[in-house]
């Protein structure tokens, strides 16, 4: 039996090592616990590191950090976000511009959290404003000041003694930072001030996100953007790549690319969306005034290229009188379908022929829609409204009566068919 604890005891020893060391990824850390009342000794240290890095003692900032850095639970004591901010204070940017490059690559990763909430982690936020604040503050305000942060550290980094790969990598991170949000311990700290409900055991073990893109919050598809403003980054992550192959973030940086094109792509089909509903469907309203006190009020309603349109016309009868005819032509009062084709549609323009008509009267035309004013973006249901003028023409084959008198004066009034030309301009709605 006690052969049998020592080997247990062995395997358990090798396991912890193996779990520190190499195969640290192996060990599910995430799953211990932190003991804030167990972790004294490890807040002293803190205070030691704050007050070493306020007097400029580099010897002791690093026996500090020695310490700290070698916890059984990785970053329990003090975390990647933390370290990277001692190294940007004290311009260690050897150190400090792949730590936030790796901190980036961690994106929608979960990952532990430092145990302590104390003066270190205030002095740190303050001092770099890294991480997103929780003030109640105009929140593009805060990340505008964040970014200028990381301008003026990476700015910092390019101009460092430290080798080239890491200044190029430093200029890149300048143009990425802007899509990416990192977290630190604000969000809880604020949430149990406002709600009381969080333990101090909670903030000490906090496993979560830390680094999260927001890309799309930046490509607002509500806002307009310059599309082509965003090419010199691309560009220089791919010379970045062509010129470091076999550096450990060239990979990272073509995802990261490919990834940034496919939501420029998505933001481009979302604000030229009127492309996927060209020769589609809807149903609007228009007003047209015309030749011979005419005027015609119709539904379009479009499915595919089809266009029905239910209309009503009004228009007065009207005399001519030549020599000794005179000719009346019927006025127009009546409702009358007519059925269309989209034959060419583009985001200003679109035109259908047309034939139709009503008991009275048949009618054959065209009709052509300049869209002068569109919705910038759909809306919930993928639904959009444009505005457009409109200019008509209608052939109608419709009812006349002509009177002739002759030397006594009798009339003959004889009934035929004619043709009759009308031109019209109108305004309408569309709802997509």
């Amino acid at each position: 039996m006690p052969f049998t604890r020592i080997i247990s005891a062995l395997l358990l020893l090798a396991a912890l090592a193996l779990a520190q060391g190499i195969g640290s990824e192996q060990f599910n850390f995430n799953k211990m616990k932190v003991n804030p009342a167990e972790m004294q000794s490890e807040l002293n240290t803190r205070e030691d590191l704050l007050q070493a890095l306020k007097t400029g003692n580099t010897a002791k900032v690093d026996s500090a950090l020695h310490v700290l850095s070698y916890e059984k639970i990785p970053e329990s004591a003090i975390d990647s976000l933390e370290i990277l901010q001692i190294n940007l204070i004290m311009g260690r940017y050897d150190l400090a511009v792949p730590q936030l490059a790796n901190i980036l690559m961690k994106k929608n990763k979960k990952v532990r959290y430092s145990f302590a909430n104390d003066s270190l982690y205030e002095y740190l936020r303050n001092e770099t404003q890294f991480a997103a604040h929780y003030t109640g503050g105009p929140v593009d305000v805060e990340q505008r000041a964040r970014h200028l942060k990381v301008i003026e550290y990476m700015t910092e980094a390019m101009q460092a003694g430290i080798k080239q790969e890491y200044k190029d990598l430093a200029g890149i991170l300048v143009d990425l930072a802007p899509y990416y949000e990192i977290s630190d311990k604000g969000q809880w700290i604020y949430l149990s001030n406002a709600f009381k409900d969080i333990s101090t055991d909670s903030l000490a073990n906090i496993i979560c996100v830390r680094t999260e893109e927001r890309i799309y919050a930046i490509l607002d598809f509500h806002q307009e953007i310059d599309t082509n403003a965003t090419k010199p980054i691309s560009e220089k992550i791919q010379a970045f790549c062509k010129k470091y192959p076999e550096s450990e973030y060239s990979d990272w940086l073509s995802r990261e690319t490919r990834s940034f094109d496919s939501h420029l792509d998505d933001y481009k089909r979302y604000r030229n969306y009127y492309e996927e509903k060209l020769y589609t469907g809807g149903l609007g309203l228009e007003l047209f005034i015309g030749s011979s006190s005419t005027f015609v009020v119709g539904i379009p309603i479009q499915i595919s290229r089809f266009i029905l349109t239910p209309s009503y016309i009004s228009g007065e009868s009207s005399i001519t009188i030549k020599e000794d005819q005179a000719s009346v032509r019927d006025g127009f009062d009546e409702f009358f379908i007519t059925a269309g084709i989209d034959v060419y549609e583009n985001k200003l323009l679109k035109f259908q022929p047309f034939a139709g008509g009503a008991e009275s009267f048949l009618t054959v035309g065209l009709q052509g829609d300049f869209r002068f004013w569109m919705s910038k973006t759909p809306g919930e249901f993928n639904d959009a409204t444009y505005l457009s003028l409109k200019f008509r023409y209608m052939g109608i084959y419709h009812d006349t009566k002509t009177a002739t008198s002759d030397e006594t004066e009798e009339v003959e009034w004889t009934e035929e068919k004619e043709w009759s030309h009308r031109f019209f301009i109108g305004i309408g709605v569309f709802f997509w």
